[in-house]
């Protein structure tokens, strides 16, 4: 009676007895992180102590992910390991476990693993180890697994600072430790390291200094470098002109943000690198004044405040546009505390009277014609570099043409014929892109005399030069004027130099003393390019 009321009661339980299935379908996971771990962790060994396991425990192993070498500290990114949870997750394959050699091998991820392991534990498919004791579905089992889990987190982490901190040293004692960028060729022993400029980074030199010196846009220093022969997109050469390693500096990962000197060759100076990259630096180690690409605001690194004497830097009123629909600009200083600002209109203004007084004195019309004559080498020089190099590049061109036509004139089928000819349109429109390119910069080829009587020719123009010059160049003529910047008076609403270039003013004396040299006011060589005439048009007297 009492067992046919057990019976009879039964049906009203909850729950159910637990127990633990044996056997069943399983997969085999195997990572070997990378080539140097299979001498300690063979795919062979592997997967012979997993099918030993499968076999002690009844399971049949149904499909292994195996032969990859893949890294377990960051799951996400685990290729074959993420195929393998899609197999075992979809029930129509009706997996009921997942084998792995250690639970290392599983993932090094910590407790970001255990959501991994519970969502496969809710579906009723355990992670075994097979060199583990303990079964992985019961209470103390599954504690030890989220140790091992913890303890393969900790160990890797271990390993990734001893990395670090090895690669840093390596840094430090002048030796890169990743693959050199574009431009450079690196070989490596275990006693030295040499870093040498290739053909390309001698291209990419070039194209460095035209963006500095021309102020050029990335597409603009595309479209010449291809002529060139290095055919690059913009988001490439942007990634080049941020790339401080060309400045002959190192910065990686390992130094944790900060930045040191390297031991290769420099393909452009560090101030020029800057200068690309909107940096300009301030006189009297004031630090840096970000962002000076703003039309509406050219004197942006000239323009300081006549409060604290730091650089201005612009915005646009936001009040102005909304309540006007109007873009009005103010020159402003960011400094803590201060809050000097000038209307960019206004300013601008007072600016272009102040250049319209900047001419040369007639007393110095032989001085200014001497360093004519020694930049216009320097410069023309570096024009006939550019020119040589697309010369060279239309020649491999027209000789790519003519192996494309003698394979299109012996093209065996259809199919042969339809390829060569697309690439021979294709190779006819990149010979005529550089045929143009190569007449704009023949243009730039100068003639000495037409040089110098375009340098004296502006001599008493300096507002129009101004006026027409692309921003970057605006900048190195106000800088060469005003070689320590101007300051504004909102008393008397006029721009004060802090002081002037007195080469381009007149005054009493024809030379200049030892200490306004010292000072900077002198005209160097390297100014005196903001006087040549723009690239690609002819000399012209204004």
């Amino acid at each position: 009676m009492e067992q046919l009321n057990n019976n009879i009661l039964s049906q009203f339980g909850k729950g159910k007895k637990t127990t633990l299935k044996v056997g069943g379908r399983a997969v085999i996971y195997q990572r070997v992180s990378s080539k140097e771990q299979e001498d300690g962790f063979s795919p062979e060994t592997q997967l012979e102590r997993c099918h030993e396991w499968a076999n002690r425990h009844q399971y049949e192993v149904v499909k292994c992910f195996d032969g990859e070498h893949e890294s377990a500290k960051s799951d996400a990114n685990r290729r074959r390991f993420n195929a393998m949870l899609k197999y075992v997750m979809d029930k129509r394959n009706k997996i009921d476990a997942v084998i792995v050699y250690s639970t290392s091998r599983f993932s090094r991820t910590g407790t970001k693993s255990f959501s991994i392991v519970d969502e496969l534990m809710e579906k009723g498919i355990p992670v075994f180890s097979a060199t583990s004791s303990y079964d992985a579905r019961t209470a103390d089992g599954r504690m030890m697994q989220g140790v091992e889990l913890l303890m393969a987190e900790h160990d890797n982490s271990v390993k990734a600072q001893a990395v670090r901190d090895s690669g840093a040293k390596a840094l430090r004692n002048g030796r890169w430790v990743n693959d050199t960028p574009m431009g450079y060729d690196m070989k490596t022993t275990r006693a030295h390291q040499t870093i040498t400029v290739t053909a390309e980074g001698e291209l990419i030199r070039k194209a460095f200094q035209m963006k500095a010196d021309e102020n050029l846009t990335n597409e603009e220093v595309g479209k010449r470098m291809k002529a060139m022969g290095l055919d690059l997109d913009k988001r490439r050469w942007s990634k080049i002109f941020h790339n401080i390693f060309y400045a002959g500096y190192f910065s990686h990962p390992y130094l944790e943000g900060e930045v040191i000197k390297g031991t290769q060759e420099p393909l452009v100076s560090l101030e020029d690198f800057l200068k690309i990259n909107n940096i300009v630096l301030q006189a009297h180690s004031r630090g840096y004044e970000t962002k000076t690409d703003k039309e509406y605001a050219p004197l942006i690194g000239t323009i300081k405040c006549p409060h604290c004497g730091h650089n201005l830097t612009a915005s646009l009123s936001t009040k102005m546009r909304k309540k006007f629909g109007k873009e009005v600009g103010y020159y402003v200083c960011s400094h803590k505390g201060c809050k000097c600002n000038a209307a960019t209109k206004k300013v601008n203004g007072a600016f272009t009277e102040w250049m319209d007084s900047v001419s040369l004195p007639e007393a110095h019309t032989e001085l200014l014609t001497a360093y004519l004559k020694d930049v216009f080498p320097i410069l023309n020089k570096r024009n006939q570099d550019e020119v040589a190099a697309i010369r060279t590049n239309l020649a491999k061109k027209e000789n790519d043409i003519e192996r494309i036509e003698y394979n299109l004139a012996t093209a065996p089928n259809a199919k042969a014929l339809e390829t060569c000819t697309r690439m021979l349109e294709k190779a006819e429109a990149e010979r005529d892109e550089i045929k143009q390119e190569l007449a704009e910069r023949d243009k730039s080829i100068l003639n000495l005399n037409d040089f110098i009587e375009y340098g004296l020719g502006i001599k008493d123009n300096m507002l129009k030069l101004w006026q027409i010059a692309k921003l970057g160049d605006k900048h190195r003529l106000q800088n060469l004027i005003f070689p320590d910047g101007i300051v504004w008076d909102k008393e008397n609403e006029d721009i004060e130099p802090i002081s002037k270039n007195e080469f381009l003013f007149l005054f009493d004396t024809n030379s200049m003393s030892c200490k306004d040299k010292e000072k900077g006011q002198t005209l160097k060589n390297e100014d005196l390019s903001a006087l040549a005439p723009p690239r690609g048009l002819e000399p012209r007297t204004p």
